[in-house]
């Protein structure tokens, strides 16, 4: 009846026992009316049994299982806020105690998503309709962060608003410590970075060690304890090297190491004339890369000596994003979408342009043999390190990828979208060798090799 009142009804033969076939005597007239109930399909008789939730609620933002190419994707995540998820962190090994994937919005928000680490790919999964949240949950690799679907203290998840809004904040404004304990964070205006731990989002340390708005981070591995090298870049075309005490949960001076209040940077490392855009730092290797605006990418080691510069492969070309193999391939992105294969000694050895891309995150799996690469056309795609060729790609989603991470076991790939969606695809880098599969005809052809 309120349905009727608002006007807001089908046709009346899609409705359940809207017609009694049995009455119809006349053949010509029943087969019409099955000709029109077959057009205009059956309305189901019930859909829900208690109210139905609003727009965006927390309950409608649970994560949800799609039809589309089940064998790709895993899961799909959406948060309400739809703001663009610029970092996603995936540590997840076994020996956290917390293992979650945590992602971070250019809203400044952030979410701690657990990661079933027993969650495998289930056919019931996908064709059972009658399937319960809670079952569906179960079987898929992540659980939404429990605050976000209680909307409750939603203050314990946001970083802040100090940040300088002319900066535009990317997957490297942000580190996650391995141990999802801690979120650091730059791009603040008083030219500080800090440290926040994940449970209250309280800020548990302010850092100044540049003259300028702090633009990236990065960390090195960890060790058993926990401990790590912090590196961070700023406008003022420094690099300072910090360490993190991993016990103590905050970074320390290196000559005074009880010392957490205004501890300073173990180095600072110079050479480039313009803001660092991009950085990376090994313990393993004692050194660190940095790349600036229209600018070299530059080698140092830890205690701050310049060992080299990379060749630009153009001039004027910044280098965007950077990530090293375990072999000492190093992937360095210029500009839009030029990838560029180097030596661990600087030696170029190839190029790719992807064309009509604009790469946003890469990524390079435990081996380094592989790279997965996300951009803005929405496309998802693995290449080989060793020779920059595409040889995978997922389906394409409906926004712009803004940041991609593998989990540790290597079963899953989570790509952040610029419509505030998580998508978890299924990976198999044994398996990579195949013949690449191309769904849209066209990426195949999309990227350029130039030896």
């Amino acid at each position: 009846p309120e349905a009727i009142r608002a006007t807001n009804v089908f046709c009346f033969l899609t409705y359940e026992g809207a017609v009694n076939f049995d009455a119809i005597t006349n053949p010509a007239d029943r087969a019409i009316l099955e000709a029109q109930i077959k057009a205009f399909g059956q309305a189901p008789s019930q859909i829900l049994t208690e109210p139905h939730p609003p727009r965006n609620s927390a309950i409608a933002s649970n994560p949800t299982m799609h039809h589309v190419s089940p064998e790709d994707v895993s899961m799909i995540m959406k948060f309400s806020s739809n703001a663009p998820i610029i970092h996603v962190a995936a540590n997840t090994a076994s020996t956290v105690p917390a293992q979650a994937v945590i992602t971070i919005s250019n809203k400044h928000d952030f979410s701690i998503n657990k990661y079933n680490q027993n969650a495998g790919p289930s056919p019931s999964a996908y064709s059972e309709a009658a399937q319960t949240l809670s079952g569906q949950q179960a079987q898929l690799p992540l659980s939404m962060d429990s605050l976000l679907i209680l909307n409750t203290g939603l203050h314990r998840r946001h970083l802040g608003d100090n940040f300088d809004e002319r900066i535009s904040q990317r997957h490297q404004s942000f580190v996650v410590t391995a141990d999802n304990r801690f979120i650091i964070s730059t791009g603040y205006w008083d030219k500080s970075f800090r440290v926040q731990n994940t449970d209250m989002a309280r800020t548990t340390q302010v850092l100044y060690g540049h003259f300028d708005i702090v633009t990236c981070a990065c960390r090195s591995e960890i060790t058993i304890a926990g401990n790590c090298f912090i590196a961070t870049g700023s406008r003022d075309s420094t690099v300072c090297i910090w360490i993190w005490n991993g016990t103590k949960g905050a970074i320390v001076d290196k000559e005074y190491p009880n010392q957490e209040v205004n501890p300073s940077p173990a180095a600072i490392l110079t050479g480039h004339d313009t803001e660092i855009v991009c950085i990376w730092i090994s313990a393993e290797l004692g050194i660190v890369l940095s790349g600036s605006e229209h600018g070299l990418v530059l080698q140092h080691t830890l205690q701050g000596e310049i060992l080299r510069a990379f060749e630009n492969p153009s001039d004027m070309a910044t280098p965007r994003l950077l990530s090293p193999s375990n072999d000492g391939d190093i992937i360095v992105c210029y500009d839009r979408s030029k990838l560029s294969l180097y030596t661990l000694n600087g030696k170029l050895m190839r190029q790719a342009i992807f064309e009509e891309e604009t790469i946003q995150s890469l990524v390079l799996n435990a081996d380094g043999q592989y790279t997965v690469i996300g951009g803005d056309r929405g496309f998802v795609q693995i290449i080989r390190t060793h020779d920059l060729q595409p040889i995978y790609a997922y389906p394409q989603c409906d926004a712009s990828i803004r940041s991609l991470a593998i989990t540790h076991d290597q079963k899953y790939i989570i790509a952040g979208l610029s419509t505030g969606c998580l998508i978890v695809f299924n990976v198999n880098f044994n398996v990579l060798n195949q013949p690449r599969r191309d769904p849209t005809g066209t990426v195949t052809n999309s990227t350029k090799h130039i030896q």
